[in-house]
């Protein structure tokens, strides 16, 4: 047993591998997270904050971000650190992205300072259970455990726990610091570096995460100070990212971010948030939205989508500040949807707007306000947008248990439970149901309506071209093929793609759940758009910089798929006979054995050079 003086000092600390699994360089936050990766920083720390907010709090959750640094010689336990980097630099000399990223690191390290990026919140619980260090506790869970979730309530914001891994993704020395003043009185940090497995100095491996800790490995018992300008006196948690990667306009991205993300929780009055010496709160998001470029400038990095992102959040404060005049405010009957299963009258509040121009989905959210994602497949002919938003009910609860780990999905197939999973397919069926069937009755027009009784959106793509849409709206059309002929010339006319064209590289709708991490087990589900006799599925892990494929191991089709595989190799699945709307439920083992999110291409009439026969194909 250690004493509490014992808990104050310490150590880099390797715990070592015991002939087990060797860590190496890939980057788990970087490649689960894709590109954006201070956006997800933001997403994910803010989503932690919420989710610990202490009962007995007055006023929002507040979280705050300040970029500071320190010199060198103030990085705790500098000289051990730097030894480990080599050792770890030395240990994987035959791979070229090991010797890069370290020696990097080792520079960095001999560099006069150190930028750090501060993240705190407040009205928090604070890394409540660092003195005993148990698995489950809120230290434990954010310090120690990668694929667990500890979120308390059932209507929190995460569920499997973990978005933690983009904080290292963001330091150029794979490094944070975890202090905490716990609602207990326990004050409390421990560092944690993410690295490479590494030969120690009696040439053992270990496993590739080394903790600033006591001689335990348990948090040690002290308040840390690393920014001057900054001292805890209330109980929260501070996450210190060190060695910040470097990024222009960080700043004016996190506050994007927030907004993306947020704008329904500091609407709600959950949340502010601090970013330098701005802050974001209630009475001022329709001044921070409409401070977002909406045209792009000669010489920007970002693509036309950013900007209509940016216009699209603009669009969103207006209606939730109640500055669109057209907007319509709809609370949830349970008589219309939810009855059957047990959600009661405004379990749920649906915000429609129409307009020009405007994106044709739904934000959709919980009540905790984070957003989720922007339902798609709305009648053609109506230019509108939306807002649905969950309250802390049994509909919460219900549609939280369906949300997949990046939080950006409901996909009831990842209930282990065929009972459960029926339930919740037909629970999430209805509630697309009701969105469409309310965006019908609340906003369109006769013509409108007539438009879609055509089945005009089997021709029309999600932002249907606005010369097609007038010629749509004539009536005395009789028959859909006449009226897909006049949609096929308009195309035509407008160089856009024709009705019936094959195409050979189409964008997936798609739904992948990981089945088994250890093993890298994985279920890819999606719609075949049309009948074709070949067809190549590439999958790729998303990466910051560029898509990654991956190798596969195993990959067999499930269910009574209308289709076969005829072969699989590097990152390509081969498809024979593939039936027109047909449900292709692929599930593959991968050479990654982690979470991560997945991209497919799927690609018909591919030749599949060079693939190799399956091991099993669907019966």
């Amino acid at each position: 047993m250690f004493s509490f003086m014992d808990r104050k000092k310490g150590e880099w600390r390797a715990p070592l591998n015991d002939s087990g699994e060797l860590v190496g360089i890939n980057d788990l936050a970087r490649v689960s997270f894709g590109i954006r990766t201070i956006h997800y920083l933001v997403r994910e720390t803010v989503q932690n904050s919420l989710d610990a907010r202490r009962e007995d709090a007055e006023g929002p959750v507040i979280v705050a971000f300040h970029a500071f640094d320190i010199p060198q010689e103030k990085f705790p336990g500098r000289e051990q650190f730097r030894e480990i980097l080599k050792r770890c630099q030395e240990s994987n000399e035959d791979d070229r992205t090991s010797r890069e990223v370290f020696q990097r690191a080792r520079d960095l390290m001999k560099e006069e300072r150190i930028s750090v990026l501060r993240i705190s919140d407040f009205r928090t619980r604070g890394l409540e259970g660092a003195m005993a260090g148990e698995k489950g506790s809120l230290w434990s869970g954010l310090v120690k455990e990668q694929g667990f979730s500890v979120q308390k309530e059932a209507n929190a914001g995460g569920s499997f726990g973990i978005g933690k891994a983009v904080v290292y993704s963001c330091s150029e020395l794979r490094t944070a610091f975890f202090a905490s003043l716990a609602a207990d009185g326990v004050k409390s940090y421990t560092g944690v570096a993410k690295l490479v497995s590494y030969k120690d100095e009696e040439d053992r491996w270990t496993t590739g995460t080394v903790y600033y800790s006591d001689e335990n490995k348990k948090a040690l018992l002290d308040i840390f100070e690393l920014d001057p300008d900054f001292r805890r006196r209330t109980s929260g948690t501070d996450i210190f990212v060190m060695g910040l990667v470097p990024l222009e306009d960080m700043q004016q991205e996190m506050i994007r971010a927030v907004l993306d993300n947020f704008l329904l929780s500091i609407w709600l009055g959950h949340l502010e948030v601090e970013i330098g010496k701005q802050r974001i709160a209630r009475n001022n998001i329709g001044l921070y939205a409409d401070s977002l470029p909406v045209e792009k400038l000669p010489g920007s990095p970002h693509h036309k989508e950013y900007y209509e992102e940016n216009r699209m959040m603009q669009r969103y404060a207006r209606i939730l500040l109640a500055e669109d005049e057209a907007a319509q405010r709809i609370e949830l009957k349970a008589s219309e949807y939810g009855g059957k299963y047990g959600f009661p009258d405004g379990a749920a509040t649906l915000f429609l707007t129409k307009g020009d121009g405007l994106n044709r989905r739904i934000l959709m959210s919980r009540h905790i306000g984070m957003k989720l994602f922007e339902q798609k497949g709305f009648p053609s002919g109506i230019d509108f947008t939306g807002i649905f938003l969950i309250h802390d009910n049994e509909m919460g609860r219900a549609f939280r248990q369906i949300e997949v780990p990046s939080h950006d999905a409901w996909e009831p197939g990842i209930l282990q439970d065929a009972a459960q999973e029926k339930r919740a397919k037909e629970m999430y069926a209805g509630l697309r149901k009701y969105l469409k069937e309310k965006v019908r009755s609340c906003l369109a027009s006769e013509d409108e309506l007539g438009i879609d009784a055509f089945g005009a959106g089997a021709f029309l793509p999600d932002m249907e071209n606005a010369a097609v849409r007038g010629m749509l709206a004539k009536r005395g059309e009789k028959d859909r093929e006449t009226l897909g002929s006049k949609i096929a010339k308009v195309r035509k006319k407008k160089d856009l793609p024709v009705v019936g064209k094959r195409l050979r590289d189409t964008p997936l709708h798609m739904r992948t759940v990981c089945l088994d991490r250890e093993r890298g087990r994985q279920r890819l589900s999606f719609m075949a758009p049309r009948r074709t006799e070949r067809a190549r599925l590439e999958l790729f892990l998303a990466g910051e910089q560029a898509d990654v494929p991956v190798r596969l191991l195993e990959a067999e089709l499930m269910g009574r798929a209308r289709a076969r595989i005829e072969s699989f190799g590097g990152n390509a699945i081969v498809l024979q006979n593939v039936a027109k709307g047909a449900k292709i439920i692929v599930e593959y083992t991968m050479a990654y054995t982690d979470y991560c999110m997945m991209e497919a291409k799927y690609i018909e009439d591919s030749r599949a050079a060079h693939a190799v026969p399956a091991a099993r194909e669907d019966e």
